[in-house]
């Protein structure tokens, strides 16, 4: 941005001078006054025509700057946009598989309690059926 403000002083500054050294020139030049009517109205018209041209370049130098600017941010946001959905798409499988790990986990717990729980109960029933027969 700084580059552009740099660039659009730089044509201003140019244009500001070529006016003023025109107006100085004409002036100060030993001349009669309808020659210098006719200086003074030759330079206006380079002037002018010069204003224009440069005109007519700043904006094609902006619609080239804004083109750009547009494609490189549509070609970034559609990357942004990709990116996300597949982050997304990641973080949905990551979330599933986790899931289904913790499920899988408390099943294995709970099928582990089971067995603890039959063999606790193995046992009792071994060491009650022991004491029955002393």
């Amino acid at each position: 941005m700084t580059a552009n403000k740099k660039n659009k002083d730089l044509i201003i500054g140019a244009v500001i001078g070529s006016v003023l050294g025109a107006v100085t020139s004409l002036l100060l030049a030993p001349k009669s006054g309808r020659e210098l009517r006719n200086d003074i109205a030759e330079g206006y018209q380079q002037v002018s025509e010069k204003t224009q041209r440069l005109a007519g370049d700043v904006a094609e130098k902006s619609k080239q700057i804004f083109s750009a600017v547009s494609e490189t941010s549509q070609t970034t946001v559609g990357t942004i946009g990709k990116h996300t959905s597949e982050w997304a798409s990641k973080a949905k499988e990551v979330a599933i598989h986790v899931g289904e790990e913790v499920k899988s986990w408390k099943k294995d717990k709970a099928a582990q309690r089971q067995d603890d729980i039959a063999a606790a109960e193995a046992s009792v029933a071994a060491t009650t059926a022991e004491r029955e027969e002393a």
